[in-house]
């Protein structure tokens, strides 16, 4: 990880990292309004980070690297949450 990250990297990293109890959460309490919520969570935060931060034009490579990681991680997310709600998602936008 970079040195310095900002808040909203963190709470990224974290909905991120929430997917998987989210998923087994809504799955034994059918109530997928839980995946729902964490999907919605990725996305909010991942908006934040994508107009505050430079991705592809970030001076340090690691920190380029990081942000690269970081916004794959979020689309996987955004992406399988959807599908296992039964919404097609377009391939790119």
């Amino acid at each position: 990880l970079p040195v310095a990250i900002a808040s909203y990297e963190r709470v990224l990293i974290q909905q991120v990292g929430a997917f998987p109890e989210a998923i087994e959460a809504s799955a034994q309490e059918f109530i997928p309004a839980q995946l729902e919520n964490n999907i919605n969570e990725v996305a909010k935060f991942y908006n934040k980070f994508y107009h505050e931060e430079t991705i592809l034009k970030a001076e340090d490579p690691d920190v380029k690297n990081f942000r690269l990681h970081l916004s794959a991680s979020a689309a996987k997310v955004i992406a399988k949450g959807m599908n296992l709600l039964g919404i097609h998602v377009p391939e790119r936008m």
